[in-house]
């Protein structure tokens, strides 16, 4: 099982409270130096010791220890130490993972003493040393058994430790009666012990452990008992072994150990991390700086307060991320590491910084697919969405849900989203518009509904169309005016308007381009062209054609002519005027000149059909003769006495409107069938 060191590190501190006498590693005073009898037979019991040692019942168990990690790259490095200094005091536990082994051992400090967990299993050169009933699995399982007098023993130890003395032993029983967790982390085996006579035999493996203090003594532990006691060394006995050192490094001065003539040959130095360099013990003078950052070995890491150092080209370093002792592969992907006061995160492939928001927010993954979040930076409020991949700004529909199409459940809703309001038309989540913000939604029930406002200065009417708030015009009211309804005509109200390519546009008069008997062409000169019979004026206002065919230009001029009704039909008119012509009355109240090849046009022959030299096809109309268009040719004449006629030829509708036959969009049609006015 793989073990990440700051979740272990973090697992310990979590150990060391959980004692039910103690809420912290300890004060500042030293435990008390309580002697314990070195002669008392361990079978007819032993003497009280300083404080006495939970039960397992009355403490938080720290768990299992951890399994070895697997055997990781050590063609540069030897081992790391994760320490908990800023915890100290009296006690604290460094976490020392081994990269030789693959597996963590711990540092536990007593005061100025560092006491090392792991079992000693390998023989010391030219030492005299067995393994229990000389079965090396024992060895491996309880660790090796060392002979009590032999001078070669302590060098089974590692580099710059020892074997503790019998104080050192007492001071750990002092500790371990407050700090439950070292009998976890010490993991002190029942290894029994052997003699040697004639042969080797062994005794006590699974109920008793024997350690061999430095002085002539054995710290003894009994399967059981919750108190242990000393016993004389046997000459001819062989007894397991710890190893006890000073620190290596310290958090500051304070921390430093007693600096006494065990520490002169060779002279030790320590690195203070507070003060940045190592500290030499000089026993006449105490510890003095050594104004260095040496380090004693290749390789050697310890990370302090979340930052790692590494021994490297003779000097303590900040450690690169490659020495990291976690490590990014498939099965770790996703995991975080925090190192060297930098979180880093695990792709599957390699380490790599978390981004800011990342940082923030945490990384988006797969596993946090959808997953939405905030970051607060001032006032201002920034949502995002993690997609699976990436995080990026988030949506309304993240929040609240998808407005695709008209079948949404969130269709015409509106909401509140960061201060901003937003509505559902189905085609995704819409900012209110302007007019919506001063209005309201534009929604079905209010659908055609008018509301007054003001733009620019001036007065507008809006109106609530299918796509929202509008300003009134023909094109919410009939339809848009574009290429496919060019020269089309409406109604609304009692105007008429015409599309043309500027818009819909009011019709005054409408032209007649194929009509070459009533444009004012040389061929016209003095002909009329138009009339205007008023019931409530004595005359009939009849224009003329004036043509200049020296600078071909022409003007139109009304004449005053008499009344030309019925009674007055086949009546002859000429004003006094040189080159004037005659004129004869229609009958219907217009005025008409003379034409060589066409009869006259009166109200006996009103509508008849006639072809001329000079015009070609032409009809006889109330207002005298005039060319046709296709469309009368093909349905009957227009005139005025069927003007705003609608009919319907072919499928399509059209109205006669000033003597022409137009294609027509009828009123049942419009998107709107309201005045102006209705349906507030």
């Amino acid at each position: 099982m793989r073990i990440s060191w700051l979740g272990l590190a973090a697992c310990l501190a979590f150990w060391a409270c959980g004692s039910d006498e103690s809420d912290d590693f300890g004060g500042t005073s030293e435990p008390a130096d309580a002697e314990i009898s070195g002669n008392e037979d361990p079978d007819t019991g032993d003497k009280q010791e300083p404080g006495e040692k939970q039960e397992p019942g009355d403490r938080q168990e720290p768990g299992a220890k951890s399994e070895p990690e697997a055997k990781r790259d050590t063609t540069d490095k030897e081992y790391y130490i994760k320490s908990n200094l800023e915890a100290t005091g009296d006690f604290s536990i460094d976490t020392v993972y081994d990269r030789y082994t693959g597996s963590y051992t711990y540092r536990i400090r007593t005061g100025n003493i560092v006491w090392y967990s792991q079992r000693v299993t390998e023989k010391a050169t030219g030492d005299s040393s067995v393994c229990y009933n000389r079965q090396n699995g024992n060895c491996r399982d309880y660790g090796r058994l060392f002979l009590a007098t032999d001078s070669k023993t302590e060098r089974a130890c590692p580099d710059s430790t020892r074997l503790p003395t019998i104080r050192e032993w007492n001071v750990l029983e002092s500790y371990r009666a407050k700090y439950a967790v070292i009998d976890t982390l010490m993991d002190l085996k029942y290894g029994g012990s052997c003699a040697m006579d004639s042969v080797l035999r062994c005794s006590g493996k699974d109920t008793t452990g024997y350690y061999l203090a430095s002085d002539g003594k054995v710290y003894m532990r009994k399967k059981g008992r919750e108190k242990a006691s000393f016993i004389k060394a046997k000459d001819s006995s062989f007894y397991n072994i710890r190893c006890v050192g000073y620190p290596d490094f310290v958090e500051s001065k304070r921390e430093l150990p007693a600096c006494d003539t065990t520490r002169r040959n060779p002279e030790t130095r320590v690195y203070v991390f507070g003060e940045k360099e190592n500290y030499r013990c000089y026993p006449e003078k105490g510890w003095l700086p050594d104004f260095s950052e040496s380090c004693p070995s290749k390789g050697k890491s310890i990370v302090y307060n979340d930052t790692m150092m590494i021994c490297l080209d003779g000097i303590w370093q900040v450690a690169d991320l490659e020495y990291s002792p976690d490590t990014c592969n498939a099965k770790t992907k996703d995991s975080l590491m925090w190192f060297n006061g930098v979180n880093y995160y695990c792709t599957g492939e390699s380490w790599r910084n978390l981004t800011p928001l990342e940082d923030s927010i945490g990384v988006c993954n797969k596993r946090r697919a959808g997953v939405n979040d905030t970051v607060i930076a001032g006032i201002n409020i920034e949502l995002y969405h993690c997609d699976s991949s990436e995080w990026r700004k988030a949506e309304l529909s993240d929040y609240v849900g998808s407005c695709d199409d008209s079948s949404s459940v969130y269709m015409h809703d509106t909401i509140d989203f960061k201060n901003t309001r937003y509505i559902c038309r189905g085609n995704g989540w819409s900012r209110y518009t302007e007019l919506e913000e001063r209005f309201g939604a534009c929604t079905p029930e209010k659908l055609f509904m008018f509301e007054n406002g003001t733009y620019n200065s001036a007065k507008m009417q809006y109106i609530c169309d299918s796509t929202g708030w509008v300003t009134y015009s023909l094109d919410v009211v009939v339809g848009k005016c574009d290429s496919t309804v060019t020269g089309t005509i409406i109604k609304y109200g009692d105007y008429y308007s015409i599309c043309r390519s500027s818009g819909w546009v009011y019709v005054g008069t409408l032209k007649n381009t194929y009509d070459s008997v009533r444009v004012c062409i040389g061929k016209n000169n003095r002909h009329v062209m138009d009339g205007q019979d008023d019931p409530e004026k004595p005359y009939t206002k009849t224009q003329i054609c004036y043509y200049d065919t020296v600078n071909s230009n022409y003007t139109l001029s009304y004449k005053e002519f008499p009344k030309c009704y019925k009674e007055d039909e086949g009546k002859v008119y000429s004003y006094s005027e040189p080159g004037a012509r005659e004129y004869y009355c229609g009958g219907a109240g217009y005025w008409h000149n003379y034409f060589d090849d066409l009869p006259l046009c009166t109200t006996k022959n009103m509508g008849e059909l006639a072809t001329s030299k000079d015009y070609g096809r032409v009809a006889c109309t109330e207002k005298g003769w005039r060319n046709i268009s296709d469309l009368e040719a093909k349905y009957g004449v227009c005139s005025i006495g069927n003007n705003e006629t609608v009919k319907e030829f072919d499928g399509e509708k059209f109205i006669c409107l000033q003597e022409d036959w137009r294609r027509f969009k009828d009123p049942s049609t419009y998107r709107l069938q309201l005045n102006v006015g209705e349906g507030r």
